[in-house]
């Protein structure tokens, strides 16, 4: 197993995918190169063994976690065996795992990062009202510097579905003659039936991460995506699934027969009323495809509860709730009443 780092040509430094330029940059020399030169040059990608166990280290590995040499400075980067794309805790040197993305586990396609780090920076501190009613540290440009951009291993499932609803529609008409109100309610049986091919329908491969928050990160737009190539995983995160695409796709099926339903339940309009009363959705073909989606993370812990925040790495779509302060709620609560009071005393005032 190996580490494997991507070098500058001209000057030997590693090399990071950066999302505005949509190339691989040199810090140092501030050499550029597309992702097609830096894999057309991997000679110059040097890979590092892993470092050899000791018998202090058997209870430490044996719990799945690695440990490797850095290519840069020589120091050990650990991560556990799902790590495909980390850093150097020391030097800030990315890291390339690439015998964690072989065989099975090489994704199809990958959506590249299209949103920088500073652009992720600005949409957090929009999201969280800049730490105006949050913990002092949590705006802080310390706390700012742990937001890390990952590749989230995905399946995108491809399914082709007959979906079957039925129910019972009325029309009512009402009339009156003479004294007398009359109404005449008519009751139809509803049945519809359609062949429906649904596309790129995601669902996370990682155990690690929150399901629910990843379904709202959509939608991605899967028309960017591209084969996948090891230099676009340079300078961020990644991770290898640990969620097969059998163990994920009854997630989908769910998904897909909510989708079936309330598209057959849309094309019923024509009656007063309508009470469903049974659908069905039966799978006729499927097929999986494993790509790697970009995501902007930060978590943090305020009073035991983690906080959240995920940012679509292609859109900027932003989800979480941020953590609150009472503290300073109620201090802004009062600097606001307080602004309220005077301006109606000076109204009042002015008024008389």
């Amino acid at each position: 197993m190996a580490v494997m780092v991507y070098k500058c040509p001209h000057c030997g430094a590693a090399l990071e995918f950066d999302a505005e330029m949509q190339k691989m940059t040199c810090d140092y020399c501030k050499s550029e190169f597309t992702p097609e030169q830096a894999l057309a040059g991997e000679q110059n990608a040097e890979p590092q063994d892993i470092r050899e166990e000791t018998p202090e280290d058997s209870e430490f590995f044996n719990g799945h976690i690695k440990a490797w040499h850095c290519p840069e400075c020589g120091a050990d980067i650990v991560a556990d065996a799902n790590t495909a794309a980390t850093f150097c805790r020391f030097c800030g040197a990315p890291a390339l795992i690439e015998t964690n993305l072989t065989g099975d586990y090489r994704p199809v396609r990958l959506i590249p990062f299209k949103i920088s780090k500073d652009e992720a920076k600005e949409a957090f501190l929009k999201w969280c009202h800049h730490g105006k009613i949050t913990p002092k540290d949590f705006a802080s440009e310390q706390q700012l510097e742990k937001i890390t951009g990952m590749y989230v291993p995905f399946w995108l499932f491809d399914c082709q579905v007959e979906g079957m609803a039925s129910g019972i529609g009325t029309r009512r008409r009402t009339w009156i003659h003479g004294d007398v109100q009359y109404t005449n309610t008519q009751y139809f049986r509803i049945r519809r039936r359609a062949d429906l091919h649904f596309m790129k329908v995601p669902a996370d491969g990682s155990k690690g991460m929150d399901n629910d928050m990843m379904d709202h990160l959509e939608p991605f737009d899967y028309t960017q995506l591209i084969e996948f190539q090891m230099p676009y995983l340079s300078g961020y995160m990644a991770e290898k699934y640990d969620e097969s695409h059998e163990a994920v796709y009854p997630r989908v099926q769910e998904r897909i027969d909510q989708y079936t339903y309330a598209q057959l339940r849309d094309t019923i309009s024509e009656y007063q009323t309508v009470q469903m009363d049974g659908h069905k959705t039966i799978f006729r073909q499927s097929n999986a495809m494993y790509s790697m989606l970009p995501v902007w993370m930060l978590t943090y812990r305020y009073q035991g509860q983690n906080y959240l925040f995920a940012m679509n790495g292609q859109s900027g779509k932003v989800v979480g709730t941020p953590p609150k302060d009472p503290k300073r709620i109620l201090m802004r609560s009062g600097v606001l009443g307080l602004i309220v009071y005077v301006l109606l005393v000076l109204i009042g005032g002015f008024l008389l």
